[in-house]
């Protein structure tokens, strides 16, 4: 049995709440020793020297939850190698991870979600989700402050730094897993003090739906950052109306359970489009059904879904030039929590150069045991993008001979 893997087994109670189970390891015959697991990945130039770092969201295990958490941050070195990583305390059990600059002082910030911080009661909504917002020093690029903890309430699967107001100010927003919730919490930043935060406020996104992860970006070409999440039973979009509020959600059929979201202008037409990661029948134990939307925006907020086949459990996935050909592609990050035998499954989607928008089977590789995130960059200073997911961390390198292929898995360091 992967006790990491059972570990991260992510439940959903009858009254909806996303829980994360937990083994823990004591005294005695047959107990497990204390281990880390780690979630959300992150891969961005951390010290703005212009190489890929990585920060990823790490919990330790020695006993029942809550546990400890993590954000551990790898800088790579001008030989495309790693230095051991500087860990940053979060809240516990830490899921989600994403960048951004919350301060506007031009250097990268990371945002940490817990979904919940209190151990799960039966038949009980957990609404004790926070997050962990992450500031880098400015005193040494790619360090970062103490964590400045935040209660949200809810399930915080995930969370995104962006100016949502329009006030010039960065805030966040947090996707929340409680299905009886029905909603995102959006923490506007305070003009003074700055860096200080608003108390959440609940954005409708429909009656028993919840979300596990959440893109920002601008989707109608207004000049003004929205809202994507993948939802339970569809994509939701709330669009900025200007007057630091939202227009009602717009919801978008994609496949089966989905749980990861990417926004980008996949086919070059100057519109955004919104990729999906669908679970399928994994999660309730069965098999079949995983799959990638792509929504592309063929008119003017009017989208067109194509589903394309991936490995089984899809889990989140990552957008980024992966042949060297200058056109987004795509890697989904597939795990099946209940086959405890299996590896997870990385699927790689390469765009046609001759038809755009057309995403082909690139391969299908092995990933670790327990990887159910993913992150794109050149993670060896080779100039060719890298696949790089959470458990371990481990990369995938392409192979700078057969662009669009990549070796198997190793250490990240």
């Amino acid at each position: 049995m992967d006790i990491k893997r059972t570990v991260r087994l992510r439940l959903t109670t009858l009254a909806g709440t996303a829980l994360v189970v937990a083994c823990g390891g004591g005294g005695g015959d047959g107990a497990i020793a204390p281990f880390w697991v780690q979630a959300g990945i992150v891969v961005t130039d951390l010290n703005a020297d212009g190489r890929a770092d990585v920060a990823v969201a790490s919990t330790y295990i020695a006993g029942p939850p809550p546990h400890p958490g993590y954000v551990e941050v790898f800088l790579q070195s001008a030989q495309g190698g790693f230095a051991a990583p500087v860990q940053v305390g979060t809240g516990p059990d830490p899921w989600g991870l994403s960048a951004g600059d919350f301060d506007g002082d031009g250097r990268v910030d990371l945002v940490a979600a817990s979904p919940a911080t209190v151990a799960p009661q039966p038949g009980a909504v957990n609404n004790s989700g926070g997050i962990a917002l992450l500031r880098q020093d400015p005193m040494q690029a790619g360090r970062f402050l103490p964590s400045q903890w935040t209660s949200t309430g809810g399930a915080a699967t995930d969370a995104a730094i962006a100016d949502l107001t329009g006030d010039g100010r960065a805030d966040l927003i947090v996707a929340d897993g409680v299905l009886v919730n029905g909603r995102a919490l959006l923490l506007a930043q305070n003009a003074v003090p700055p860096g200080t935060l608003q108390p959440p406020l609940a954005l409708a996104i429909g009656s028993g739906r919840g979300s596990e992860d959440v893109a920002v970006g601008d989707i109608d070409g207004d000049g003004r950052v929205d809202i994507v999440l993948a939802a339970t039973d569809a994509v939701v979009i709330l669009r900025q109306n200007g007057s630091g509020s939202f227009d009602p959600p717009t919801v978008l059929g994609a496949g089966l359970r989905p749980q990861g979201v990417a926004i980008a202008d996949i086919d070059g037409d100057g519109r955004t489009d919104i990729v999906v990661a669908n679970a399928g029948n994994a999660p309730a134990g069965g098999a079949g059904g995983a799959s990638l939307t792509l929504l592309r925006q063929t008119s003017a907020n009017g989208f067109t879904a194509t589903s394309i086949t991936v490995a089984d459990g899809a889990r989140r996935l990552a957008v980024a030039d992966l042949n060297g050909d200058g056109l987004p592609d795509v890697a989904v990050v597939s795990l099946v929590y209940q086959a405890q035998n299996l590896p997870s499954r990385i699927t790689v989607l390469l765009q046609s150069a001759a038809s755009r928008g057309l995403l082909v089977p690139g391969g299908v590789y092995d990933g670790p045991y327990s990887g159910n995130f993913i992150a794109i960059g050149d993670l060896n200073a080779d100039g060719f993008n890298d696949i790089a997911v959470n458990d371990g961390p481990v990369v995938l390198l392409q192979r700078a001979a057969s662009p669009g292929t990549f070796e198997p898995l190793r250490p990240l360091r």
